[in-house]
């Protein structure tokens, strides 16, 4: 049985039709289906390039084919394509038996919505709350915000409702948020996992600080910088403010984007350009990974998340953490270490009282790993697979699929 899966991101597509993302979108990614599926038809919008973008994902492999799209780039472009893009959804959408869309995204909306009509079984993932990521400190044009906002939330509240399934990155909050259909004949399935990618045996050992120790470095991971939701900035001033105060602190920045000469020419304004690096985007999770686990503390402010996976990254690595309080991120961290989102001051004190608190800093190693083992690659796996027979069941499965356990 085959399946048409929606994640929107950015996708990049050579001559031969060979796929590449900047994203979590890569073969890995979409192999998952295929614990259950026979085939994955992935509906994406690509930039055509002429050869293997450098430092992009492989996303095409076996079993794994993919169906493009118009592309289009914002609200003013898609409307301008918007018949041609809606008959190619159409001919997508009665052509497979069962669908899975991560929303919300553009595209999965646009998907989401057309497939519910065909009355065939589909499930949804859940991903981010729409309402707080386009909330005022979103940015952006108001009044086109405003009407995202309000339009992908109401999208969300109404395919969750409609879906036979829903799955959730978060334990409560967007379950709360967008309930699942909740009829007592017809009840939809549902379940609770992150996309992160933590192997059992990839849980770093649990650190230790001493008061020997006098220069500390941060990490911060933020894939895409398009903007200023992931707190670039308010960590930079909290560094200004541990700098004058005389602490060996540094930050590094992971990732790249159409942001990243402004931030590090706010880094100059601030006087602390000596101590921010900005390492571009990485390989892989694993060079991530690498990154976090040679740093003291991970900090993300964040006004808007589901639950980000570079935290659970950091806290695999035994990371002390700290980020904001907002959707999913206090299931997984305590309160004493979530600051509002440009609450500067704020995390110069968090970071002022780990550095200047070696067993606190321990602690909280330890704390993060417990926490993150939770989130490990087979419970997560096993998780997914019920969700995804769970779909298949309901376009009549094989009597050879054997119920995941």
């Amino acid at each position: 049985m085959n399946v048409l899966v929606v994640a929107d991101g950015h996708y990049y597509i050579t001559p031969d039709g060979t796929v590449y993302a900047d994203s979590v979108y890569d073969y890995k990614f979409y192999a998952r289906y295929l614990q259950v599926f026979d085939h994955v038809y992935a509906a994406i919008r690509a930039i055509e390039v002429k050869e293997a973008p450098i430092g992009k994902k492989l996303c095409s492999g076996e079993g794994v084919s993919f169906l493009l799209l118009p592309y289009y780039k914002g609200p003013i472009e898609y409307i301008k394509r918007y018949f041609s893009i809606r008959k190619v959804v159409k001919e997508y959408c009665e052509k497979y038996e069962c669908a899975i869309f991560r929303i919300p995204a553009a595209t999965s909306n646009i998907f989401c919505r057309c497939f519910a009509k065909t009355k065939k079984p589909f499930a949804v993932e859940v991903v981010v709350d729409p309402w707080e990521n386009f909330g005022k400190r979103a940015g952006g044009n108001p009044i086109i915000r405003t009407i995202v906002r309000h339009n992908w939330t109401n999208i969300v509240k109404r395919m969750c409702a409609k879906a036979d399934g829903a799955s959730y990155v978060t334990t409560n909050y967007l379950q709360s948020k967008y309930p699942p259909r909740a009829k007592n004949d017809n009840a939809a399935f549902t379940e609770s996992y992150s996309s992160v990618e933590l192997p059992d045996n990839s849980f770093a050992a649990s650190k230790v600080w001493d008061d020997r120790q006098k220069s500390f470095y941060i990490s911060h991971v933020a894939n895409y910088f398009s903007g200023y939701g992931k707190g670039h900035l308010t960590l930079m001033k909290a560094l200004k403010i541990l700098r004058e105060k005389s602490f060996d602190v540094k930050i590094r920045f992971v990732g790249d984007g159409p942001k990243r000469q402004e931030f590090e020419e706010y880094a100059q304004l601030l006087g602390i350009a000596d101590s921010v690096e900005f390492t571009g985007r990485l390989a892989d999770g694993n060079e991530v990974r690498k990154v976090i686990a040679n740093t003291d503390i991970f900090a993300l402010p964040t006004f808007a998340e589901g639950l980000p996976r570079a935290l659970l990254e950091a806290m695999s690595e035994g990371i002390p953490c700290l980020s904001s309080p907002t959707c999913g991120i206090p299931e997984v961290l305590s309160a004493e270490y979530l600051y509002d989102f440009d609450d500067y001051e704020g995390f110069a004190k968090g970071i002022e009282h780990f550095i200047t608190n070696p067993p606190l800093m321990t602690k909280a190693s330890s704390d993060n790993l417990a926490m993150a083992k939770r989130f490990s690659s087979s419970q997560l796996s096993n998780r997914r697979t019920k969700f995804y027979y769970n779909l298949r069941c309901k376009v009549g499965a094989s009597t050879k699929l054997t119920t995941p356990h």
